[in-house]
């Protein structure tokens, strides 16, 4: 039987997932113990076509303490601005609720406290369950990965990556980009790429020998669903040459 402290911890990876609109209702029924799977599931649908967008799992298969950073100064017209805001001034922009799910969530502000109560956050089997929730009422929906997903955990360092590429390839990942995937290397990128069910996508990925688009990788690819074509168009972290991950 899940525990209370469990349940919160699945409540809070599936607000993050979900995004902040998401949390207002799912406190107050926390609040109230009345708070079910069903409720963290029940999303609104509308149109014909849904996009399940992923990024930035940072290979963290299993739910982990996640601390918001106490600084994250902005440059010029940006200073004060989202993202760029972090604590007390982030709960005070949002009108969230101190001690609440989203203000731990969210901020730095009483991690340890509320961390003893909400738990640890995140997990791929969170992410699974969202996305078997939302292709069982649109079976449709395409499941995209924005990349920053193979690397940054013990296991992914253990495997190369492959721990990932599995997770992915299970969950039905349809396409993605990539972002700091590329620091195993040229070599074992293109390993795991040959092992996706899926394409992994860079218009802007340049073969570094003769300065041109790479022909390794596709630029897009097409989907029909809900009557309509879409294309989806791989852009890859474009400042990876310069970047310090």
């Amino acid at each position: 039987m899940i525990s209370r402290r469990e349940f919160l911890q699945a409540s809070v990876a599936a607000s993050a997932l979900y995004g902040i609109s998401g949390f207002g209702n799912w406190s107050r029924l926390a609040a109230q113990q009345v708070l079910t799977q069903d409720d963290l599931l029940r999303f609104d649908t509308f149109g014909n076509i849904s996009l399940i967008h992923i990024t930035d799992i940072h290979a963290q298969a299993k739910p982990i303490w996640f601390r918001e950073p106490e600084f994250n100064i902005g440059v010029g017209e940006v200073r004060g601005q989202p993202p760029h805001v972090v604590g007390q001034d982030f709960i005070d922009m949002f009108n969230l609720t101190p001690g609440s799910p989203e203000a731990y969530a969210l901020t730095y502000q009483d991690f340890t406290a509320l961390g003893r109560t909400y738990g640890k956050m995140g997990g791929m089997d969170r992410v699974a369950t969202i996305v078997k929730a939302i292709k069982a009422d649109r079976p449709d929906a395409i499941v995209l990965d924005g990349g920053d997903t193979w690397h940054g955990s013990m296991t992914s360092y253990l495997t190369q990556g492959q721990d990932m590429v599995n997770i992915m390839n299970a969950l039905g990942t349809e396409a993605m980009t990539s972002h700091w995937e590329w620091t195993f290397g040229t070599d074992r990128v293109f390993e795991l790429v040959e092992q996706l069910n899926f394409p992994f996508l860079g218009q802007n990925i340049f073969d570094a020998e003769w300065n041109e688009p790479s022909e390794d990788f596709p630029s897009y690819t097409w989907f029909e669903r809900g009557g309509a074509k879409i294309a989806v168009i791989g852009q890859a972290f474009p400042y990876m040459p310069i970047a310090n991950p």
